[in-house]
């Protein structure tokens, strides 16, 4: 019997046994229908040439006159040249100091009869002369070889960032160079070079290197446009460029062409003028960057194309093609993207744009173009990615994009697309922490194709020195994510499908797509590349009317790609330490069942599990770096885009690295003394504002409608506690009793507007209370009469901390760029609101205007303004204050013989001195010995769109004030 007994159990455990091993065998997907994309494929690829050549980080490529060579500047140090028949010959031509950041070479347009080169790069970032441009001998013409005694360094200037980097000989025979602003992104161009040519930064310069003049190894060219002006740099030929990246001539003109990189927004080309002035950092393209900042007399000239960042992110300047191998690019501008790899084509015909295509995608870096004997333009890539030629897409005109599924059922994904059963092969899985996102909820799958495995454990270096562990994916993996919501908070069968995302690699880059869930929720229809807003309307018992009103984003394809971006890692949710846990209902972890089911070519180390922002196993400060790094991550990281300067990867653990606690860079919204993070300070902490907040400067900027309430808190928290010991006090407890006793009161609203504004008196206590006032136990309703209090208060810094516990219809809503004057002018104001308005609020009216002896005495006095202009009249001269310039408020600039730059109107003259006020109303005297020169500004000195972030009421109560000053009646 004990022998039947233990075959009987051996039998059973080994059944089981095999089951459970059964279990993980994997199925292979072959249901696929992803195959190209829905848009038709682009007209050229971008197909390697000279692939036995491995280049290290070039910056720039041209040929070497007179010879069937390359010459290649790299960044490490080295400049190379290789011929263009195979076997190809890679040969270094110089090798310079290891700190050598090579940007640019040209030869001697008399090369090689003169044989020298040019070469512009950087040397030491903290030198203030650490970047020059230098002339070399070449000692061996043909091969070349360049002597690197021979220096002879003829500029020298500092730049720390944003070098710019492009060198040509002109037709008329003298150097054109770039250089950039010189400064790191954030904040803007703080010394306020772009508008300052009494140096060379932010320039396109002009020199002749084959002259020389007053001790200068160069001549400036007499015809030079600032030659003349005092305390400007003569090698300036144009200026106001943030960081122009390559520059060409047109072949056979002098027209000048250069892309320049941008700042937050926009990415630019220009046409370089003589003389002209493009913007840098008064705007960057059509944004619009430093509202009050100060301009050089020059009118600013926009650029002749420019496209934002839900396109690209780092314009790469090219040529204009001229090879007869593709003649429907004839004459057409070649340019690229460095971050998103793409390249396009563009004609203008000097007034208007009259034709652009994007011609080629790829997953590299471009970083410049070189142009070939007969005109033929090369695409270079960046790292050790190599060289390209574009080639006609022998599936251009094909009918692939026709097959491209349209509906989500016809992917191959679902068995049941209603059931969301998926595909033998397609697998579901978990992560631990989900980015913010309104309140939906989301299931995931993946899928490699056939019996690919996921790539060795990729490891990655980011610039602050950490390695990390990143998943490498075969081409065909598919990822979706069904994202759902209910309809009422309280009830799970109210659950909606909204779109299911889908990324999919095709070949060596991703493709993001959305499916739209129609009405039934049979299936889901592909949406077109486009952004399209859902109003939803939702049950939910903590809105202060029982309903919440949102909208959802469906975002275009352009749109998703900007957090999906390869540099930003792409698969933002599939990493190590997200996926590192047990899938619903399954017994074992997920990284062990990736590798029973052979997903996998090695064993996958286990990593730290990521912590959610509830997730209490975790340290309050873990919690908070992975919830910064889920929402803010993928743009504020090395190389992800994000135009201020510090790092929110979770991955980083010395905080110098991350570089949080740094002055606030983009706008302080009132705080003072604010910096991005200040340890032990919420309160006066940029990052927690901006999360806190409804409106403009809100982030994340992109992506969800709704503030996260825990999101806050944890930050909140996170903040106070980096630095106990110099914590100046936590009002949160008092704040939190004050609320207490305020969810039990029932008496008359108007009680507790005292203890109310005390607690928003500043817009430091402001955010604490409007945080406190979310975590607080207390009612929907309590909280809606303490922001009905709030609405109407004449900070807008306030008013948007408290809008979100505003029912929608009763929250703001601002004027924004475009302003339909007739329908303001129709809105009745009240003029005490205006009155506030003018003196109490953010506006910047009264800095320069006096009303009865209140306010500087800079511009006109408004005292009488209702007696000499009507409503009308008032509102054109605030939205284009430059129409009509009295010409004794006309502003004048005054050049010094020191160079230095006074801008403002004319005040007090004598014999000896002149008065200027500038728009700060702070006046400066000057000598009239020292004045070199004064010019006549043509624009008002009273800044543009002033009204834009008001609401139209708070705008028609600003006209009603301003109507009524001396008016016979108050209009």
């Amino acid at each position: 019997m004990l022998r039947l007994a233990v075959l009987l159990l051996l039998i059973l455990t080994t059944t089981g046994l095999g089951q459970e091993s059964k279990k993980w065998d994997r199925i292979p997907w072959t249901t696929s229908q992803f195959k190209g994309t829905p848009e038709p494929p682009l007209p050229f690829l971008l197909e390697r040439v000279y692939e036995e050549i491995t280049l290290v980080n070039p910056t720039d490529m041209i040929r070497v006159p007179g010879t069937d060579r390359w010459i290649v500047i790299q960044m490490s140090g080295t400049v190379v040249s290789f011929n263009d028949q195979a076997p190809y010959d890679l040969k270094t031509s110089i090798e310079l100091d290891p700190c050598f950041r090579g940007l640019s070479i040209i030869f001697d347009p008399e090369y090689p009869k003169v044989p020298y080169c040019y070469i512009q790069y950087s040397y030491e970032k903290k030198n203030p002369e650490g970047t020059r441009l230098s002339r070399f001998r070449v000692t061996e013409t043909s091969t070349p070889v360049i002597d690197p005694q021979s220096e002879e360094i003829l500029m020298r200037w500092e730049s720390t960032d944003h070098m710019g980097g492009s060198l040509h000989f002109g037709p008329d025979g003298y150097l054109y160079f770039s250089i950039g602003d010189g400064q790191r992104p954030n904040p803007p161009d703080p010394a306020g070079t772009g508008q300052d040519i009494s140096d060379i930064q932010s320039s396109i310069i002009r020199i002749d290197v084959h002259d020389k003049q007053d001790g200068l190894p160069y001549r400036i060219p007499k015809d030079n446009p600032f030659v003349n002006v005092p305390g400007a740099r003569g090698e300036v030929w144009a200026f106001g460029v943030r960081n122009p990246w390559k520059m060409s001539f047109r072949p056979g003109t002098a027209e000048l062409w250069a892309g320049d990189v941008g700042w937050e927004m926009i990415e630019m080309i220009h046409v370089i003028e003589k003389g002209a002035n493009y913007g840098w950092s008064v705007v960057e393209g059509s944004q619009v960057v430093k509202k009050n900042g100060v301009r050089y007399p020059v009118p600013i000239t926009p650029p002749i194309y420019e496209y934002d960042h839900t396109v690209g992110r780092s314009i790469t300047g090219g040529y204009f093609w001229e090879s007869p191998r593709i003649p429907e690019l004839k004459d057409a501008y070649i340019y690229g993207d460095f971050v998103t790899g793409k390249v396009w084509a563009l004609r203008h015909d000097g007034q208007k744009l009259v034709w652009q295509k994007e011609l080629a995608n790829s997953p590299y870096q471009v970083i410049c173009f070189a142009r070939g004997r007969e005109g033929e333009i090369l695409t270079v890539m960046f790292g050790k990615d190599g060289i390209y030629r574009l080639t006609p897409n022998p599936k251009a005109n094909s009918e692939s994009a026709a097959n491209f599924p349209r509906r989500l059922s016809e992917t191959g994904l679902f068995s049941s697309t209603v059931g969301q059963e998926p595909a033998p092969g397609v697998i579901p899985y978990s992560i631990n922490s989900h980015h913010w996102s309104d309140h939906t909820e989301s299931k995931q799958w993946f899928a490699l194709p056939g019996h690919e495995k996921l790539g060795i454990y990729k490891r990655e270096k980011y610039d602050h020195g950490e390695v990390k562990g990143l998943f490498d994916f075969p081409k065909g993996t598919v990822f979706a994510k069904t994202v759902t919501y209910r309809s009422d908070v309280g009830d799970p069968e109210s659950e909606k499908r909204l779109e299911t995302q889908i990324l999919h690699r095709l070949d060596k880059d991703w493709r993001a797509y959305n499916y739209i869930w129609n009405e039934d929720q049979t299936d889901a229809i592909l949406q077109e590349n486009e952004a399209i807003y859902r109003d939803l309307e939702i049950k939910d018992p903590d809105s202060p009317d029982g309903i919440r009103h949102q909208k959802w984003l469906h975002a275009s394809r352009d749109q998703c790609m900007m957090c999906h971006i390869w540099r930003s890692g792409s698969i933002n949710g599939f990493k190590p330490a997200q996926v590192n846990r047990r899938h619903e209902g399954e017994s074992i972890n997920q990284l062990a069942k990736f590798e029973k089911m052979s997903l996998t070519k090695l064993e996958l180390p286990r990593r730290k599990p990521a912590v959610s922002k509830n997730d209490l196993n975790g340290t309050l400060e873990e919690r908070a770096l992975r919830y910064l790094d889920q929402n803010c991550g993928h743009c504020h990281r090395p190389g992800g885009g994000g135009s201020a300067a510090f790092n929110l990867l979770a991955s980083v653990t010395d905080p110098d690295q991350r570089n949080l606690f740094i002055d606030a860079s983009q706008g302080d919204f009132g705080i003072e003394n604010a910096k991005v993070v200040d340890p032990g300070h919420p309160e006066k902490s940029v990052l927690l504002y901006r999360i806190a907040k409804n409106g403009s400067g809100r982030m994340p900027k992109f992506g969800n409608d709704l503030i996260d309430q825990e999101g806050i808190q944890l930050i909140r928290d996170w903040i106070a506690s980096l630095d106990p010991v110099d914590n100046v006090g936590d009002d949160s407890n008092e704040m939190g009793k004050f609320l207490k006793q305020l969810d039990s009161w029932s008496g008359d609203p108007q009680t507790i507007q005292e203890p109310v504004h005390r607690w928003t008196s500043s817009i430091e206590s402001s955010l604490l209370f409007s945080i406190e006032l979310g975590r607080a136990d207390i009612s929907p309703q309590t909280r809606m009469m303490v922001a009905r209090h709030l609405k109407d208060d004449s900070r807008s810094q306030v008013r948007e901390l408290f809008e979100r516990f505003l029912p929608t219809g009763e929250r703001a809503r601002r004027l924004g760029p475009d302003i339909n004057a007739d329908q303001l002018l129709a809105v009745r104001g009240n003029f005490e609101r205006g009155e506030k308005l003018f003196f109490e609020s953010s506006l910047t009216c009264r800095n320069c205007h006096q009303i009865e002896g209140q306010g500087r005495m800079v511009g006109p006095d408004l005292t009488m303004l209702g007696n000499q202009r009507n409503r009308a009249h008032i509102l054109e001269s605030i939205l284009d204050p430059s129409k009509i310039i009295e010409d004794k408020y006309r502003g004048i600039v005054v050049l010094t013989i020191d160079g230095e730059i006074v801008s403002g109107l004319k005040g007090k003259e004598t014999n000896d001195e002149l008065t200027i006020i500038p728009a700060d109303g702070k006046s400066k005297t000057v000598l009239k010995d020292d004045i070199e020169e004064i010019r006549e500004l043509d624009k008002s000195l009273m800044p543009e769109r002033l009204l834009e972030e008001l609401t139209e009421q708070e705008a028609a109560d600003l006209l009603a004030y301003l109507a009524s000053l001396g008016a016979k009646t108050v209009q």
